[in-house]
């Protein structure tokens, strides 16, 4: 297991949406945090697990994509990783009164949720995914996001490959000397954990920003220029070529936003790349890590595979921001020329 250290510090004009802005930080004002991240190999996980200082909670965070039809809670119910599992619904734990996708919910309604799944503030939380790295990285920004010690936010690279290598038992006692954590009793629920009282006392508002806030940037010509904006969707998406998922969303991109698809940055198993190769990819697409980083992708969740790929890849010292209605509310709500077509 590896851990990942990063420095945030950058600067944002004051905002003032009439809407509500998630950010209002003085022009002047630098936050500056220090945060980790450790990514876990499937050969670590009996080591994590088995630790006797640290509580740790497997957290299934699988979700799909709407044309996609398999229901991820069916998928928990039938293999999950360990007795104590969770599953981590972000189409439930979202704010209900945005009409786009399980856009972050705030404080209180996310710490209701995380309550009843059993999750204590103290806990370590395993992250994984039944498809590989997807939807994972949305849920750790999540946990990240609303407070919890990043010390203790581990995300599994990945659950695929620990079945692979993991999941037999007799293979595993006899290659590995090792027991397997794969439970595969059937369930009918999200947990067996008695509820919790997780507290939300803080809300990183520096890492996300909203709609008028994008807006502003775009409009000042600041994005390219002051901050970096990568696009997680196809290539095709990106251009316009392609339409997008969603009926009647126009496809295209944000001016001055860069094309890097979420997939560059995975394997042919949908693990994360070495260092090395996430580095790489970045500076295939000229990212320019002195200014703060905007990730964006469809609705919010594979942009924060780019944005842990970039901490994986060392980067993002100066604040990497995820928009988190992305490419479903921009096609929707900007003004058609700022919806580019190439």
């Amino acid at each position: 297991m590896f851990s990942l250290k990063y420095n945030r510090g950058f600067k944002f004009p004051k905002f003032s949406s009439s809407s509500g802005s998630m950010m209002n930080v003085n022009s002047n004002s630098i936050l500056i945090s220090k945060r980790s991240v450790s990514i876990v190999p499937p050969s670590q996980i009996t080591g994590l697990l088995k630790d006797s200082g640290k509580n740790v909670i497997p957290i299934d965070c699988s979700w799909y994509m709407p044309n996609v039809p398999i229901v991820a809670f069916h998928e928990f119910m039938k293999r999950r990783l360990g007795d104590k599992a969770v599953f981590f619904d972000i189409d439930q734990i979202k704010d209900y009164s945005s009409k786009y996708p399980h856009m972050l919910p705030n404080g209180k309604e996310f710490a209701e949720k995380v309550s009843e799944l059993g999750i204590k503030n103290d806990d370590d939380i395993l992250l994984y995914d039944q498809q590989g790295i997807f939807s994972v990285c949305r849920a750790a920004w999540m946990f990240e996001i609303f407070g919890h010690d990043t010390n203790k936010i581990h995300i599994l690279n990945t659950f695929p490959g620990y079945i692979q290598s993991f999941g037999n038992p007799n293979l595993v006692l006899k290659i590995h000397e090792a027991e397997t954590f794969i439970n595969d009793n059937l369930t009918t629920q999200p947990t067996t954990l008695p509820p919790s009282n997780y507290k939300v006392d803080k809300f990183d508002k520096n890492q996300v920003i909203s709609y008028e806030e994008l807006l502003e940037l775009v409009q000042n010509g600041k994005i390219g220029k002051e901050f970096e904006l990568i696009d997680a969707r196809s290539t095709k998406r990106f251009t316009g070529e392609d339409p997008e998922p969603r009926p009647g969303l126009s496809s295209g991109h944000i001016p001055g936003a860069k094309s890097l698809p979420f997939t560059n940055l995975l394997t042919p198993t949908k693990s994360l790349l070495s260092s090395m190769s996430l580095k790489s990819e970045f500076k295939n697409i000229k990212i320019d890590d002195s200014k703060p980083i905007i990730v964006m992708c469809g609705t919010g969740v594979t942009a924060c595979v780019i944005r842990t790929g970039l901490l994986a890849a060392g980067l993002g010292k100066n604040g990497i921001i995820v928009y988190d209605g992305s490419w479903t509310e921009w096609g929707q709500r900007a003004p058609t020329e700022l919806i580019i077509k190439d």
